[in-house]
């Protein structure tokens, strides 16, 4: 099993990657417009988990983690944009 920290270090490595992206002004889903509202970032997340299934059903063997990588970085940087709220423990 892998370490929460190397996951959050994946993780970070894709938002430096979004971050050098948008700063170059390179065109992704990510660049178009200013600040994309939670729900565009949602319909991004939709897209890459299109493009993992995709991938999925024309290549026989285990799918790329880096789908996964880039869902969860959308999902961070989402939250960097619009806050990120704790999960309250139930106790």
């Amino acid at each position: 099993m892998i370490l929460r920290t190397d996951v959050y270090s994946a993780v970070d490595s894709e938002r430096d990657y979004q971050d050098t992206l948008i700063r170059n002004g390179i065109p992704t889903e990510l660049t178009q417009g200013a600040i994309l509202t939670p729900m565009e970032q949602l319909a991004v997340i939709r897209r890459i988990v299109r493009d993992m299934e995709n991938h999925w059903y024309s290549v026989s063997g285990p799918v790329s983690m880096d789908y996964m990588r880039k869902i969860a970085a959308v999902a961070v940087r989402t939250m960097e944009q619009f806050g990120a709220p704790y999960r309250e423990l139930v106790s």
